[in-house]
């Protein structure tokens, strides 16, 4: 996926981290929604999830809720999500 902001994955700094792996959805989704509204606006946070539906569902997830989904990388089955509050 592109990074709409121009920047770089490796450039962003990461207010937070929140690990999902082995959980199913909705649960990361959920948890996801919980700590994005921890943070200030324009903070990014990392989400770690090995669910197959994680990518399908943080991009429609990103998209109801006006957040920003800076970057998804897959690796050996992780996906690593970085999503910035935008609101």
């Amino acid at each position: 996926m592109a990074h709409e902001s121009g920047e770089s994955a490796r450039d962003v700094k990461i207010e937070k981290s929140l690990d999902m792996t082995g959980l199913f959805c909705p649960e990361p989704v959920v948890r996801t929604n919980e700590a994005i509204q921890e943070l200030d606006e324009g903070s990014v946070l990392e989400m770690l999830a090995d669910d197959p539906s994680s990518k399908s569902d943080m991009e429609s997830w990103a998209r109801r809720s006006g957040h920003e989904l800076l970057s998804v990388e897959e690796n050996d089955g992780t996906f690593r999500f970085l999503i910035r509050r935008l609101r």
